[in-house]
C-alpha cells in the first residue's frame, strides 16, 4: 500500500540497540526509512538492577543490509544537553528529521526499582519519570523546530497498559506512562497541523518473563487473544503511525494489548 511508504524520510528510534526499539527500526527500515538508531551505554546499579545493553552495530549492520542508510548514536537521553546533540548529529548526517519513536523506557533499571509502591522510595518515582518521561519531553521538543521547519513531521511515543489504570507492582512505572499519554495529547494539540503526535499503550510482549502468563493462579488468560504479542506485531503500529495511511490521527493512544481484561 502506497501510504505505508516510508522512502527517503529519516527516522530516529531511541532504545533502537535491542527488544522493541530494535525490532521497530527494522520495521521502519523495510518501509523505505533511513534509522538514526540511539541507545545509552551501561552505567553502574545504584539502586534497581542492571539491564542488558546490546551494542549499537548489529542493528545499524541489519539495517544497512535492508539498503537503507543507519546511523549509531550514543546518548543518555536523560540528560538534556545529549538530547541535543543527538539530534545536531542526526540532522547533519540526514539532512532532515521527519520521524521520531521515543522507545527508550522501562519498567525497573539502575537507578529505580520496580515493586509495590510501599517498597519504593521518592528517588524510584523520579528515576522512573527520567527514564520514561523526561527522555521522551526531551527528544520530542528538540526535533519539533527541525519539523516544524519542514512542514511535517510524526512523533510516536512508546506507552504502556500500565499508564491506563491501576498498576500493581509497578507503579512507578504506570505513573511515567501515564504521564507520556497526557503529554502525547498536549504535544498533539499544541504542535498541530505540522507535527502529528500519538502514543501505543503496549501490551504484553514475549518475553522470558512468559511464565507468569500461564500461571493458574491468573484464573483467565489476560487478553481475549490468549497470548503476549511479538515485538514484530507492536512494531506495525509505529510503521502505520509514522506513515501517510495515518495522515489524519493525532492525539490517538493506540491500544495494542490483544483485547487486554486485566
Amino acid at each position: 500500500m502506497a501510504g505505508f511508504d516510508l522512502t527517503d524520510r529519516v527516522a530516529i528510534v531511541t532504545g533502537g540497540a535491542q527488544g522493541l526499539g530494535r525490532v521497530m527500526a527494522l520495521a521502519l527500515a523495510r518501509a523505505g526509512a533511513d534509522i538514526a538508531v540511539v541507545a545509552r551505554a551501561p552505567e553502574a546499579v545504584t539502586v534497581g538492577r542492571a539491564r542488558p545493553h546490546h551494542p549499537l552495530t548489529p542493528v545499524v549492520g541489519e539495517i544497512t543490509a535492508l539498503g537503507r542508510r543507519a546511523l549509531a548514536v550514543t546518548a543518555d537521553l536523560r540528560d538534556p544537553a545529549a538530547v541535543a546533540r543527538m539530534v545536531a548529529v542526526v540532522e547533519r548526517a540526514y539532512g532532515r528529521i521527519d520521524i521520531l519513536a521515543n522507545v527508550a523506557g522501562g519498567a525497573w533499571g539502575e537507578t529505580f526499582r520496580s515493586g509495590p509502591l510501599v517498597e519504593n522510595g521518592p528517588q524510584d518515582l523520579v528515576e522512573a519519570y527520567r527514564a520514561n518521561v523526561v527522555t521522551m519531553f526531551s527528544c520530542s521538543t528538540s526535533v519539533l523546530p527541525i519539523m516544524q521547519r519542514q512542514g511535517r513531521g510524526v512523533i510516536v511515543n512508546i506507552a504502556s497498559v500500565a499508564g491506563r489504570g491501576a498498576s500493581p507492582g509497578q507503579g512507578a512505572y504506570g505513573a511515567a506512562k501515564a504521564a507520556v499519554i497526557n503529554l502525547t495529547q498536549t504535544m498533539a494539540v499544541e504542535w498541530a497541523p505540522a507535527v502529528r503526535v500519538n502514543a501505543i499503550a503496549v501490551g504484553s510482549v514475549e518475553s522470558p518473563h512468559r511464565p507468569r502468563w500461564d500461571s493458574p493462579a491468573l484464573g483467565t488468560t489476560p487478553n481475549a487473544l490468549g497470548r503476549p504479542s511479538t515485538e514484530e506485531e507492536q512494531a506495525g503500529t509505529v510503521v502505520w503511525l509514522a506513515s501517510d495511511a495515518a495522515s489524519y490521527v493525532t492525539g490517538a493512544v493506540i491500544d495494542v494489548n490483544g483485547g487486554r481484561r486485566l
